[in-house]
């Protein structure tokens, strides 16, 4: 062996015998100091998760893709609460109250995402009949792909309404209060944005509505509407979910309560034709045969399911659907060529499902949840 190789070794020796009797502390690297911003996080474990107050706001225009709008208390008197006119734009954790316009109106939007908002038509009068069709709390014109979640809104002319978008989807909604006028009055619809999602969702009307249809899908084929209460309807001509001039869509897992037209439909519209749709444990329950706050009574004498379908097209399917405490238990389907053999519409007393209740963290800004220790 050189001397070389013997000096290494002898390097390697002590080197090791070092580290053997070194204090353990000797071998961690150091800390940085604390900031005091960081010092004061550690003794407050509540603050990273205390809510955001909202700060108040006037009407709000995007200005740039991928903007994100946050924690704004935005009142309008005319025009829009927000303007979206940018592709990728986030809108979440906002209070919207609008008088004269729509609450939220977004175009050519692609990307867009919306959630944990609260949204009011505050022009619309006590009771009845809205002042024009133009004052939705949600307008999406040409929003394809649009994921829209956690919204509770009331008092719209329609609360939420979609043109030309394909491939929306809504979840967990809590809708009240539609009023028109027509073509107006619905708490959601799709028009010509097929191929969307409405699920775990509930549309409520009550006596100071205008409503037409609760839910309507209008020349939008593939469309799912799933997980959901419909409440209260006064119009004689609306439904509380109906596909019109639309293909291939299906409806699951909904209860219609207080429906007078039809609870379930699905109909050609004018050359828009209709086949193939699905009604799939959908349940309706007491249902009304009479005028309604001022309006004339339902003009299919309290139908519970309508149903037509256009030359050549695949028949709709009703299956394991119930009907409870009907008003007109004589008039539960029109017509039945246009459903598939076996279709099942049974008596069954059920509750209706509970309705979708949303809780926004600045309702409880004063009092914090509870938060894990940070360590």
């Amino acid at each position: 062996m050189d001397t070389t190789e013997v000096t290494r070794q002898l390097l390697r020796r002590r080197l090791v015998g070092a580290l053997l009797v070194a204090p353990a502390t000797s071998l961690i690297a150091p800390r940085r100091p604390l900031s005091a911003q960081a010092r004061h996080r550690s003794v407050d474990p509540a603050a990273s998760c205390r809510p955001p107050r909202l700060v108040p706001s006037g009407p709000v225009v995007t200005t740039a893709d991928g903007q994100v709008i946050e924690n704004l208390d935005i009142y309008v008197g005319s025009g829009n609460g927000v303007t979206v006119l940018h592709r990728g734009v986030t809108v979440r954790n906002c209070r919207i109250r609008h008088a004269g316009g729509n609450g939220l109106h977004a175009e050519g939007a692609r990307g867009l995402r919306l959630h944990d908002l609260e949204i009011e038509h505050v022009g619309a009068p006590a009771i009845g009949v809205g002042p024009n069709e133009d004052r939705n709390n949600l307008n999406l014109d040409g929003c394809a792909g649009a994921i829209v979640t956690r919204v509770r809104a009331s008092r719209g002319s329609a609360n939420i309404y979609a043109l030309r978008s394909a491939h929306l989807r809504l979840i967990f909604l809590e809708l009240h209060d539609a009023r028109g006028p027509s073509p107006r009055g619905q708490n959601v619809q799709f028009d010509r944005s097929p191929y969307s999602i409405l699920q775990n969702f509930s549309a409520e009307n009550g006596a100071s509505s205008w409503t037409e249809d609760n839910v309507s899908v209008f020349r939008s084929d593939g469309c799912i509407v799933r997980r959901g209460l419909v409440s209260y309807n006064n119009s004689p001509t609306g439904d509380g979910v109906m596909l019109e001039g639309s293909f291939a869509c299906v409806v699951e897992e909904v209860d219609a309560v207080q429906q007078g037209n039809s609870a379930f439909a699905a109909t050609p519209n004018d050359a828009a034709g209709s086949g193939g749709c699905i009604f799939r444990r959908c349940r309706t329950r007491e249902t009304y045969n009479s005028s309604r706050d001022g309006r004339p009574a339902p003009s299919s004498g309290g139908l519970s399911f309508y149903t037509r379908v256009s030359a050549g097209a695949r028949k709709h399917t009703i299956t394991a659907c119930h009907y409870d405490a009907l008003a007109n238990p004589a008039n539960l389907l029109w017509d039945a060529h246009a459903v598939n053999r076996g279709w099942s519409i049974t008596h069954r007393r059920f509750q209706a499902r509970g309705a979708i209740r949303l809780a926004f963290g600045w309702e409880h800004a004063e009092r914090p949840p509870a938060c894990r220790p940070q360590r």
